[in-house]
C-alpha cells in the first residue's frame, strides 16, 4: 500500500486531480475496499465535511464486511463437511458391498445393463457434486 500512496502523491505532485490519482491507484490495484476508499474521498471532496468521520464510518464498514465474509465461511464450512460425506458415502458404500459380497457388485462391472447403471449413477452423482458446490460457494 504504501508505494501506491507514494505514487497517488506523485500524481497530485505533477498536476493531477485527487479523482485521477484515486481511479489510475484503483486501476492498478482493483479492490472493493479501495474502490470504496475512492468513493468516499469524492464525495468528501465535493461535498466537504469531516474527512476524518467519513474515514471512520468507510473503516467500520470494512470491518463488518470483512466479518460479515468469516461468518459466512464459518456457517459454509459445515455445509463443505455435509457435501464431502453426502459425496463420498456411495463409493465408499460400492466398495465396502464389493468386498463383503463381491459376486452381488460383478454384475455391474460383466453385464451391459451393469455399465449402464454405472455411467448413469456417475452422471447423477457428478451433477449432485456440482449442484452441491454452486449451492455452498458464496460470492461476497
Amino acid at each position: 500500500m504504501g508505494p501506491e500512496f507514494q505514487r497517488l502523491v506523485e500524481g497530485l505532485g505533477v498536476g493531477m486531480t485527487l479523482e485521477q490519482s484515486l481511479q489510475r491507484m484503483y486501476e492498478r490495484m482493483p479492490t472493493p475496499e479501495l474502490r470504496f476508499f475512492t468513493i468516499v474521498i469524492a464525495i468528501q471532496q465535493k461535498t466537504g465535511g469531516n474527512l476524518a468521520e467519513a474515514l471512520g464510518n468507510l473503516s467500520a464498514v470494512l470491518r463488518a464486511r470483512r466479518m460479515m465474509g468469516e461468518k459466512i465461511k464459518a456457517l459454509s464450512s459445515e455445509a463443505v463437511a455435509s457435501a464431502g460425506i453426502i459425496g463420498s458415502l456411495p463409493p465408499v458404500v460400492m466398495v465396502l458391498v464389493t468386498l463383503t459380497t463381491p459376486a452381488y457388485m460383478m454384475l455391474l462391472f460383466t453385464d451391459q445393463r451393469g455399465h449402464l447403471v454405472l455411467v448413469i449413477a456417475a452422471a447423477l452423482m457428478s451433477f449432485g457434486v456440482f449442484v452441491m458446490k454452486r449451492m455452498i460457494s458464496f460470492k461476497f
